[in-house]
């Protein structure tokens, strides 16, 4: 477990499956509810953190499990990194940033850039980008990865059962790349 700040992150495995169902379902709930209707929110969560589907994401090559926890080693946050993704605006390769959540309790408490420096730090041996998607709607999550090097790459759709929402595709370069250029979304200058 590697201390950054008061917070200590660790690679989660098939053991901390429990653990990862319980932070994972109440942190969706607790920062998505409105773009989903109460059964198909529901469904979503059976499904996404089913037993079968983290047993094996938690044991494949492919994926990093990360959990964040505080100094009384309680749970605050967790992450999962997928190893050689292609991202969807110019299918270039890079890791992709899939999932990175707090309890919203802990807000305010740099947990969030602790935990992406030390995502960064892992993604850097591995790979030259990294990636990922954020809502259209959550500008707040659009500021904190600009303000952590990432750019605006461009817009994907994205639906759920009662809304059509969209997402911006967010990527930061991890070696010096002149050849990574972002484009601008529509709009930008």
């Amino acid at each position: 477990m590697k201390p950054i700040g008061t917070l200590k992150i660790r690679i989660a495995s098939v053991s901390d499956l429990s653990t990862i169902q319980i932070i994972g379902r109440e942190t969706y709930r607790e920062h998505f509810p409105s773009i989903w209707s109460d059964d198909y929110l529901q469904e979503f969560l059976r499904q996404d953190f089913s037993k079968q589907s983290l047993q094996h994401s938690l044991s494949s090559p492919s994926h990093t499990w990360l959990i964040a926890q505080d100094t009384s080693d309680s749970v605050v946050g967790y992450a999962k990194l997928n190893w050689d993704r292609p991202e969807p605006i110019f299918n270039r390769v890079g890791t992709e940033l899939q999932k990175i959540y707090f309890r919203s309790c802990t807000t305010g408490q740099g947990y969030g850039g602790a935990l992406l420096e030390f995502i960064v730090d892992m993604a850097e041996k591995r790979s030259d980008m990294l990636w990922l998607d954020v809502l259209k709607s959550n500008l707040g999550a659009q500021r904190f990865y600009a303000s952590r090097g990432f750019h605006a790459m461009g817009e994907i759709p994205f639906n759920t059962d009662i809304s059509e929402i969209g997402m911006v595709v967010m990527a930061r370069p991890l070696t010096v790349d002149k050849s990574f250029k972002p484009n601008p979304l529509r709009g930008s200058p």
